[in-house]
């Protein structure tokens, strides 16, 4: 397992976005109500995903003239309320409930709905990182995934999601802090590369975009996709892949309302081309679910990675209210740690309480110390590994088992981190971690920290990929380099699942990347 190194290409130059140039009217789908009792579709090619991955390749493909139907589970049209219960509900897979047993209990979040993962993220839009690129590249024998080749992919997409550094005006005092701080030290970063050409500062990106300034999949792809001809689907679950004669010929699953979750009529698409991206716990449970994690040799669900990490707070003396501001505004990295890409958050009052620890008899003093909170994620690029199968239920059975190295890396992280928030105007550090209390200095929380087992940690991913690798072997890949399924003809995968290694920085723009590259591949173009 590599680790990314330099980060010093993953943050071009970037025009300032016009947001009447990128983003389009939301992409029409049809949903419970258009299947009816029942519902059969012929294409050329059918998508399972509407997410970063689904949606890219399905513009490159509607385009170049195929037939594509796209599925998709979730809702038909975005339903943002500011409410994480109701994200959960409409947007999140399995309800937001998904958990990784193992060294400890990890939640798990993925997206759903017309646009997936791209509705409820940050919208953090970085580059791949160079040495990951060329280490695909050598790993696959395939040159399309050198840094070099993959340029003009990354030109194209960018332009089209509106990335652009986040603007001073609505990058809010947490993300100020953060930067003020790393350039005090002489790291690296600074307001970050988000797809957001409309944001406003909200805040509420992991919600949905209630002023629709971001530029999800359901804005940018998917409309040139069904202007081309491409049909969506949502609102239906894939449960089966058909297989004849040792092909896949389609896809098959039923509709449910999105409200009352009652079933509804079938929904069968035949199609000579299979792609599945329902990204990287989606994948491979539908495989597992489908009969088809044994068929397809050993490695479905193998080997997740998920950039597991932890936040420090800090207690500023001006006020924060770190609730309010661009989502994930600011980042920056360290030469000597590779692997390791800090960046801020944003969260509501209520999270921002709980992941301080100040409930019970400690509210009162949280509610004090809430409008002067500051804070920023430890991500790393880990080495740590899982799997996901599918239950008999179909939900996901998901596992994961840190390395004491990794444990290690996110603790030398959270130092580091706490010296930034120091250095830019934070007094105090306190962490989400059982029993490390308050601390003036960088060097007493890390010391707080060196007994501390993962179990004593705050956890939360929502960064799951390579569990459906690409790679030259069967027993320890699932799809070859050009995303097409070793043991099963007629089947693709084009998402986070299919990444052979961790990635080092935020998914979403090498997902569509991956997506674009393999859509190309099949048309013969790349």
């Amino acid at each position: 397992m590599s680790d990314p190194g330099a980060y010093d290409n993953i943050v071009p130059s970037y025009p300032v976005p016009d947001p009447r140039e990128v983003l389009l009217p939301a992409a029409p789908a049809d949903g419970f109500e258009e299947v009816g009792e029942g519902r059969e579709l012929e294409a050329d090619v059918v998508i399972v995903g509407s997410g970063p991955g689904g949606a890219a390749a399905a513009r490159v493909l509607a385009e170049a003239g195929k037939r594509v139907v796209v599925l998709e589970e979730g809702p038909a049209r975005s339903r943002f309320r500011r409410s994480h219960a109701h994200t959960a509900r409409y947007h999140m897979q399995e309800g937001g409930s998904m958990v990784a047993r193992g060294s400890a209990f990890m939640p798990i979040a993925a997206g759903r709905g017309v646009g997936g993962g791209t509705l409820v993220n940050s919208a953090l839009s970085f580059h791949t990182p160079d040495a990951v690129l060329a280490d695909w590249a050598e790993r696959l024998a395939e040159p399309m995934w050198a840094p070099e080749a993959m340029r003009p992919i990354f030109d194209e997409l960018t332009a089209m999601v509106g990335v652009g550094i986040t603007p001073d005006v609505v990058a809010g005092e947490n993300n100020r802090i953060v930067v003020r701080g790393a350039a005090a030290l002489g790291h690296p970063g600074g307001l970050a590369p988000r797809s957001t050409p409309g944001c406003t500062g909200c805040g509420a990106c992991n919600f949905g975009c209630p002023v629709g300034g971001k530029a999800s999949t359901d804005l940018t792809f998917l409309p040139r996709a069904v202007a081309a001809g491409a049909l969506i689907q949502a609102e239906t679950r894939v449960s089966q892949i058909l297989v004849e004669d040792g092909r896949a010929v389609g896809v098959r699953g039923q509709a449910f309302h999105p409200d009352t979750r009652v079933g509804g009529g079938p929904v069968t698409v035949r199609a000579p081309e299979v792609l599945v991206c329902a990204g990287g716990i989606g994948t491979p449970r539908l495989l597992w679910q489908a009969g088809l994690g044994e068929a397809l040799g050993g490695a479905v669900g193998e080997g997740l990675h998920v950039h597991p990490g932890s936040a420090v707070l800090g207690i500023s003396p001006t006020r924060v209210e770190m609730w309010r501001g661009a989502t994930q505004g600011a980042y920056f990295h360290v030469d000597d740690q590779p692997g390791m890409l800090p960046h801020t958050f944003q969260a509501p009052p209520e999270a921002c309480l709980l992941a301080a620890g100040f409930v019970g008899d400690r509210l009162e003093e949280g509610l004090e110390v809430l409008p002067y909170l500051c804070g920023c994620i430890v991500m790393i690029s880990d080495h740590s590994a899982g799997r996901v199968r599918a239950t008999a239920s179909g939900r996901a059975d998901i596992r994961y088992d840190f390395l004491d190295s990794d444990v290690q890396r996110i603790k030398d992280g959270m130092e580091v981190v706490a010296e930034v928030l120091l250095a830019g105007g934070a007094q105090e550090l306190l962490a989400p971690v059982h029993g490390v209390g308050r601390h003036r200095s960088a060097a007493s929380l890390a010391e707080a920290l060196v007994d501390k087992s993962i179990r004593d940690f705050t956890l939360y991913a929502s960064h799951p990929m390579s569990t459906c690798r690409m790679g030259l072997d069967p027993a320890s890949s699932v799809v070859d380099g050009e995303g097409r399924a070793h043991l099963l003809p007629g089947l693709r995968l084009a998402d986070s699942s299919v990444f052979p290694t961790s990635l080092g920085v935020n998914p979403q723009l090498t997902t569509m990347a991956v997506g674009t590259r393999i859509a190309q591949r099949m048309l013969g173009l790349a």
